[in-house]
């Protein structure tokens, strides 16, 4: 068998130009293709969403200004989506603090009981219960595992101490913090929701209205930190956002969000960042660059395949964000 050689640059160049029928050449093109990567940049975003569903490019300029707008929508969210995982954990300590404990034991027995509100022997108690006992585990396991290596960890074992709650939010991932949320009881849910201004008694499920909005953060974290595709949304989970479309209508007056586009993260963005005490010149900032980098985008790509990735109401959004900032007090 002959083993197959790995292409060069120029042999991908000519690849991407005879094989994929997209236009690609000179100095310019070959630093950027060999800059974003053939399989990151190149393949990763010259479809939507799923493989099948090509964008059709001709020109090889379009696939780097999608890769430079993905990039810049990372850089402009990631500040605020990694300030707000640091924020809500420790808004949700200060609480169990305040309520309980941070000892780990009290915390399972006083603010991990959403079980409770069930009828024992019900499916339902079964399901929440077992929800508790599965993160009692993953804690004391992520206990195990890290207390040779986190000295914030191994600091309360060898000096035979608890390890408190707010040692292990440290180890925490926005995952488990919304399984997390999700265990506490209704009472400190609402609490914590009342505390970011996120309550709304209108809303059916109003105590599980920041672990919907902590796990459609999650997916975009995520593909943040690792460097993963954003303008589709192809790090979104299917069942991620469901709860919040009549949320964000009634909460902000921002319609048809269902975390489809990358428009309706702006959206949780603005309202997460403006619950934890940003100014009005600071959301309008953030909602003014992504403005930018969309009219940049707009500017370089065909206006169907822009649409197809953006969206048609994605400016209707943009307003509709832009007041709810204006109508805050």
């Amino acid at each position: 068998m002959v083993k197959k050689q790995p292409k060069t640059t120029d042999g991908l160049m000519r690849h991407i130009r005879d094989n994929k029928g997209m236009d690609i050449q000179g100095s310019n093109q070959k630093r950027e293709l060999r800059n974003i990567g053939y399989f990151h940049g190149y393949k990763g975003y010259t479809f939507f969403k799923s493989k099948d569903v090509s964008l059709d490019f001709k020109n090889f300029s379009e696939v780097n200004a999608l890769y430079e707008f993905d990039s810049n929508i990372k850089t402009l969210f990631y500040k605020h989506v990694m300030f707000a995982e640091t924020a809500i954990k420790n808004r949700i300590l200060e609480i169990i603090h305040k309520e309980s404990s941070v000892e780990l034991e009290r915390v399972f027995d006083e603010i991990l009981t959403d079980y409770k509100k069930y009828q024992p022997g019900t499916k339902n108690y079964a399901d929440k219960f077992q929800n508790t006992t599965r993160l009692k585990s993953d804690i004391y396991d992520k206990i195990h595992s890290n207390f040779k290596k986190k000295s914030f960890i191994n600091h309360f074992v060898y000096n035979d101490r608890p390890v408190p709650l707010y040692a292990v939010f440290e180890l925490f991932t926005l995952g488990n913090l919304v399984f997390f949320i999700g265990c506490m009881n209704a009472n400190i849910k609402i609490k914590l929701a009342k505390d970011l201004t996120l309550y709304l008694e209108s809303f059916k499920k109003k105590e599980n209205i920041v672990a919907n909005l902590v796990d459609c953060l999650k997916g975009l974290r995520n593909a943040i930190a690792h460097n993963g595709v954003l303008y589709d949304c192809r790090f979104k989970d299917s069942n991620v956002g469901k709860q919040l479309t009549e949320y964000f209508n009634v909460k902000m007056h921002v319609k048809n969000l269902d975390f489809e586009r990358i428009v309706d993260y702006l959206a949780i963005i603005i309202l997460i960042s403006s619950s934890l005490g940003y100014n009005k010149t600071e959301l309008r900032k953030i909602v003014r660059s992504f403005e930018l980098n969309l009219n940049e985008l707009k500017k370089n790509l065909n206006i169907n395949v822009y649409f197809k990735i953006i969206g048609n109401d994605a400016h209707i959004k943009l307003k509709q964000i832009n007041q709810y900032i204006n109508n805050l007090t």
